[in-house]
């Protein structure tokens, strides 16, 4: 039973499979098309039997534990160029496929051609596509180490850290892949492991992965220094990584992001300048360093290159960074924004909002790497009538994002109740997107309280009545405190009252309980402080409230 389930698992990939089959069957490119020079295959090495071989438990990798941990030089990998002892690379990724070899349906010779090798190019040339990695998973040595003049220890530790003497049998001990490096964290003491690494590519673009954990929530930095290098900067955890990649050919720059913040997948994806398969992507060199409080207080100097108004008194006003630098805000974090008015500094915190606010309030393709504010107009607010009177073109100082928010603390919650006055509402829109888009730990219920003082005030209420409409998961109630005489809706205060009544209506006809929900709050000083106290009263735990303060 337990084999038929795994090959069931393992069934989304027959069809790549049986695309790799059409590469090899007519020996490449040499013979592409022709699927008449079928290999024939020995009794019991059909496809299914190799999924049944790969589900065995047995080693096909012959590196046991330290399969998929091994960093393989070229030199190493040339070693292993027999049909008793096969690896091949394909995209950086090293396999042992001597025991898929009598598997193989164009044959042992066709395989063979890339053994002892990086075969990604004769791989490349006709079938990009296909999911090779699923098929040769269970043959996974490691990664190839492409360039040798960088040493573990240089490029995969702080540049602090001090270099420990090696074990008596260090050359006995097969190398540690790069990832599994680790540097200790000045604030906790405790190791910390690196962003791990990957690629991908297609004949026009390739794509740079940094894997930072789940919720890790990273601050993201990126800047070209020339038309192949690139300095990538992750910080979380206290810790920045630095990520210096030289690519094999030139590519266009800006590059576009894409963060799984559920998963801390960080894509980056460059145009390449002249479309080609390369045999590798580059040299990644990584270090890494505390965060200190200067790099928290560095001043960016922006440049506003958009700006929309919402109503009457509130704009969207987008900015990108002057330095030529592209950055990825973390989700919860703000800004601060400083003007100079009569010799006087004045500061105000902002939280950047998703630039899709620009169009539609929906999830993109790609990350917002421009800093985007929702400005609301105050008669004597000093700060945000320079941004509300601002142009495009004028410059803008902000600092890099602040803030507590820390996203693993909803990591394991599903019903939530968010509470938003005013422009209080900012940081609640990637929150909700994010919500709303997990696939791990899905969100099921989610509840938005909005609190105005007038119809008029209640910003972007179309696309949050569009959303509710499209997602039942999503509800949003409107309450305003000075209604017209047309309102229909609620109407008043936060209160005690108020909160155990939405409580018991959010619970109710589902398996939740109190101690289930989380609640985030934000909105004016007054607000914020008054609605933290009645969870207190309530007997709410801090680890089910957040409070987003300036």
């Amino acid at each position: 039973m337990l084999l038929e389930m795994q090959a069931a698992n393992e069934r989304s990939g027959i069809r790549d499979m049986m695309d790799l089959r059409s590469w090899v069957r007519g020996g490449g490119e040499s013979n592409r098309g022709n699927l008449r020079n079928k290999y024939a295959l020995a009794p019991g090495h059909s496809l299914m039997d190799w999924i049944r071989l790969g589900s065995s438990g047995k080693d096909l990798t012959g590196v046991g534990p330290q399969a998929g941990h091994l960093s393989v030089t070229p030199t190493e990998l040339a070693l292993h160029n027999k049909e008793t002892d096969a690896w091949l690379c394909i995209r950086g990724r090293v396999y042992n496929v001597t025991a898929y070899l009598p598997f193989h349906p164009g044959g042992p010779e066709q395989l063979m051609r890339g053994a002892g090798r990086d075969a990604t190019a004769l791989f490349e040339e006709v079938h990009p596509w296909v999911n090779f990695d699923q098929i040769l998973s269970k043959c996974y040595v490691g990664r190839l180490k492409t360039h040798v003049e960088f040493e573990p220890e240089e490029v995969f530790k702080s540049q602090k850290a001090p270099r420990e003497p090696p074990p008596p049998d260090a050359l006995n001990v097969a190398p540690k892949a790069p990832n599994e490096e680790t540097v200790k964290n000045a604030t906790t003491k405790e190791p910390i492991l690196l962003p791990k690494f990957d690629w991908i590519q297609k004949l026009d673009y390739i794509t740079i992965i940094f894997y930072t954990g789940n919720f890790s929530n990273p601050l993201i930095e990126a800047n070209r220094v020339d038309e192949r290098t690139f300095h990538i900067s992750l910080s979380y955890k206290n810790t920045v990584f630095e990520n210096e990649i030289l690519f094999s050919d030139k590519v266009n720059w800006p590059c576009q992001f894409r963060v799984g913040y559920e998963t801390g997948k960080v894509e980056m994806v460059y145009k390449k300048c002249q479309g080609s398969i390369w045999e590798n992507f580059g040299v990644l060199k990584q270090t890494s360093k505390s965060r200190t409080n200067s790099l928290v207080e560095a001043r960016l100097k922006c440049r506003v290159v958009n700006k929309v108004k919402v109503n009457h008194n509130t704009v969207l006003v987008e900015m990108e960074r002057m330095d030529g630098n592209k950055s990825i805000v973390p989700l919860g974090k703000h800004v601060k924004v400083f003007a100079s008015i009569k010799g006087q500094e004045l500061v105000r915190s902002y939280t950047p909002v998703p630039n899709s606010l620009f169009t539609t309030f929906r999830n993109q393709p790609y990350t917002t790497d421009t800093v985007c504010l929702m400005v609301k107009r105050y008669p004597d607010g000093n700060v945000s009538n320079v941004l509300g009177d601002s142009l495009t073109g004028d410059t803008i100082i902000i600092s890099k994002p602040l803030g507590s928010f820390n996203l693993h603390s909803i990591e394991k919650r599903e019903t939530f109740i968010i509470l938003a006055a005013g422009t209080g509402i900012t940081p609640m829109f990637s929150v909700i997107l994010f919500l709303l888009e997990r696939r791990i730990r899905k969100c099921q219920h989610l509840r938005l309280l909005f609190f105005n003082k007038t119809p008029d005030d209640i910003l972007f209420r179309s696309q949050f009545d569009e959303l509710q409409t499209q997602d039942p998961r999503f509800k949003i109630f409107n309450i305003l405190s000075q209604p017209d005489g047309s309102w229909a809706g609620l109407k008043g205060h936060i209160s005690r009252s108020f909160l155990e009544e939405t409580i018991a209506d959010h619970l109710r006809d589902t398996t939740y309980v109190k101690s289930d929900i989380y609640f985030m709050v934000c909105g004016p000083t007054i607000f914020t402080t008054l609605t933290h106290q009645l969870f207190k009263d309530l007997e709410f735990k801090d680890d089910q409230v957040h409070v987003f303060l300036g």
